[in-house]
């Protein structure tokens, strides 16, 4: 079976109190798979999708009808 490092460039988390976080290291039973993007700072896919997200929490980009409420 082909190794992650093959599928995927770039690994992040995310939650409802934290933004998107990148990954840099998963331990599996032993084994290592590196994400060389999420070691020092966010690949360019996690962090167009950070900007998108904040944007939208901040109001500088348009949030998708329905995804922001405020409460007072």
């Amino acid at each position: 079976m082909p190794s992650a490092e093959h599928h995927f460039g770039e690994a992040g988390l995310c939650g409802t109190a934290a933004v998107i976080s990148p990954v840099g290291k998963v331990v599996d039973h032993g084994r290592e798979i590196c994400f060389a993007s999420g070691m020092e700072r966010m690949g360019p896919v996690l962090q167009r999708l950070y900007d998108l997200l904040t944007g939208m929490q901040l109001g500088t980009i348009p949030a998708p009808e329905g995804w922001i409420r405020r409460i007072l």
